[in-house]
């Protein structure tokens, strides 16, 4: 643990924003619109019977929907009033402040146990959050604000979060959880809230010298080329309260400390540049999405610290980054030109993850990803050996991503559920029975090679299986880049102890239309697919579906997958040609 000379901190307005940075009208006009709407509307309610629900039912829409649209009024309501002035804006910013302030709980339902102890103090995501955004709006607009709104933030804020988290850290499984976007969230609200309003309170030193090290462990956490094991969403999440403390931190001290150093901060600002799945998604393994919105500052504050600049442009050119997401959005940060990075392979040899595409010049073109990892990571999935084929702007062969987080979800039960177990995902089955929960069950990319006309990998899926049944499993992948759109070789190598049905499945995406006994036709959005089964000669063919299947976004989906099953062997290798056609 590194000790940081924190008086050399000093908190002014400057450090969020200054007028200098502001944007263009053009982009503030719409902030000051939805104000004029706000105001005119009564302050979302967060009822007990809809608290009370989550432990019910399992539902958590019904109070986090209104919790967190009253912190998102809040910061419009904080920005407008940054820009203007004007004295609606405040009055309404002040009773969303009050209201919230009357909250009993700053923290979601989901996070929170059953029967509450009220002389315990919470602190989640969102009530991290909610300090956050209070001591920002506390230290920028604290002069037009009433003494009665400032002092009961002060109050709020200092009980519920500074004076908690001072006295008892440890308390708090986050704080030393490095390897969860919880760590970087919860860590990086309290470090910017405390920059931003506790400077001269007894408990300044120790919240910032633990917070630092906290943050500087959660980045040694990254993988050696930046890459994230929760995937990109989560990334996301965690890296933006990260690189908003370590930004906040670099101005307050005007550089002398500075945690953008950090080696593995200086690269994982490709991690999303290299999981880009024209044009709009994003590779997605465990509960990540498909569809993710990168937050502005984050891209562009990782850009201007970092030599990723001109990827990270890049990136920007082909998709919306998500703004408005906090007060430094208003903001204008400078980006260099667009160049795309010259690798097209990236092994991401801590999480196990290979993403390998033909070119960054296509937009149609293919892009690979497969996963090794452990059956117990953050977020995690039973998918040692998932993977991805992209083309034709489609998914082919996909990942379904996260399903509808619940009780159930993250309780016992979360294997029982086909976005989480085995059943949904393209992975190996003997027996009927697959990959069992838990870190021992594991995989591993042994080879991982490129070259201008192909790509190897080979994957170990051996120890995510049961051991009784298995001698041997391996994935093995060549990714060829001489054809137009590339073409994908498949072959799982099973070895079993004593004669098995031995099952291969492939979850897909679109019209799958059977020409032959080992041929068929994926018919996509944008083009289509053949796929060829070349080994073994015998086989029995079959196609699975899950229906009405809720995920974490979006509306209901049919789960696709294609069964391959060889009976009565203990050895056999399925061998799989996939070619994109025009």
């Amino acid at each position: 643990m590194q000790n940081y000379d924190i008086d050399v901190i000093k908190p002014e307005k400057e450090i969020i924003l200054r007028k200098s940075e502001l944007r263009k009208p053009a982009y503030t006009k719409p902030i000051i619109s939805d104000a004029e709407k706000i105001i005119r509307l009564k302050i979302p309610e967060t009822y007990y019977s809809a608290f009370r629900m989550f432990h019910l039912t399992g539902d958590r829409l019904e109070y986090q929907k209104p919790m967190r649209q009253k912190r998102s009024n809040l910061l419009i309501l904080a920005m407008a009033s940054y820009l203007t002035q004007r004295k609606d804006f405040v009055l309404k910013l002040e009773d969303y402040i009050w209201d919230i302030c009357n909250e009993p709980n700053w923290c979601m339902p989901a996070h929170l146990p059953e029967l509450l102890d009220f002389n315990k103090k919470y602190i989640d995501l969102l009530s991290a959050e909610t300090a956050r955004m209070f001591a920002e709006i506390f230290l920028l607009l604290g002069d037009i604000l009433d003494t009665s709104i400032k002092n009961r933030i002060e109050y709020e804020v200092e009980n519920r979060i500074f004076i908690p988290f001072f006295k008892h850290p440890d308390e708090y499984w986050w704080f030393k959880r490095y390897d969860s976007n919880w760590c970087a969230v919860c860590c990086g609200e309290i470090g910017t809230s405390t920059i931003c309003m506790a400077r001269e309170k007894p408990y300044f030193h120790k919240i910032m010298q633990d917070i630092i090290n906290s943050i500087n462990s959660y980045l040694d956490c990254l993988d050696s080329l930046g890459g994230w094991v929760e995937g990109i969403s989560y990334w996301n999440y965690g890296m933006t309260n990260a690189v908003r403390f370590a930004d906040t931190l670099y101005r307050s001290t005007d550089g002398k400390i500075n945690l953008f150093t950090h080696p593995k901060i200086q690269l994982t600002g490709l991690f999303p540049v290299y999981c880009f799945l024209p044009p709009d998604g994003f590779v997605n393994f465990g509960d990540a999405p498909r569809n993710t919105s990168l937050n502005r500052e984050t891209m562009l504050l990782l850009g201007k610290h970092t030599n990723s600049a001109s990827q990270i442009s890049y990136l920007s050119e082909q998709i919306k980054f998500y703004d408005y997401q906090d007060i430094r959005s208003l903001r204008e940060i400078p980006i260099t030109a667009p160049l795309p990075p010259k690798e097209t392979f990236v092994h991401y040899k801590d999480i196990g993850w290979v993403i390998t595409r033909k070119n960054w010049k296509e937009k149609t073109g293919p892009v690979f990803a497969i996963k090794a990892g452990n059956n117990n990571e953050p977020h995690n999935h039973l998918d040692i050996g998932q993977f991805i084929f992209h083309v034709f702007g489609q998914d082919y062969l996909c990942d379904w991503g996260s399903g509808l987080y619940t009780k159930d979800y993250f309780s016992s039960k979360r294997y029982e559920n086909p976005f989480c177990n085995t059943d949904g995902h393209s992975v190996i089955f003997i027996d009927g029975i697959s990959q069992q929960p838990g870190s021992q069950y594991c995989g591993k990319i042994v080879e991982a090679t490129t070259s201008d006309q192909q790509d190897l990998i080979l994957l170990d899926m051996t120890d995510a299986y049961p051991g009784e049944l298995v001698e041997k499993i391996v994935r093995s992948i060549r990714f060829s880049k001489k054809e137009k759109y590339g073409k994908l070789f498949i072959c799982d190598s099973i070895l079993t102890k004593g004669k098995r049905t031995i099952e291969t499945r492939i979850q897909f995406n679109g019209t799958l239309k059977k020409i032959n006994k080992s041929y068929l036709i994926l018919q996509g959005k944008n083009g289509k697919i053949a796929i060829n089964i070349t080994e073994p000669e015998k086989f029995l063919l079959s196609f699975g579906v899950f229906k009405n299947q809720k995920p974490h976004h979006g509306n209901e989906i049919t789960m696709k997958f294609l069964k391959i099953t060889a009976e009565k062997t203990n050895k056999v290798n399925f061998s799989i040609e996939i070619t994109p056609i025009s």
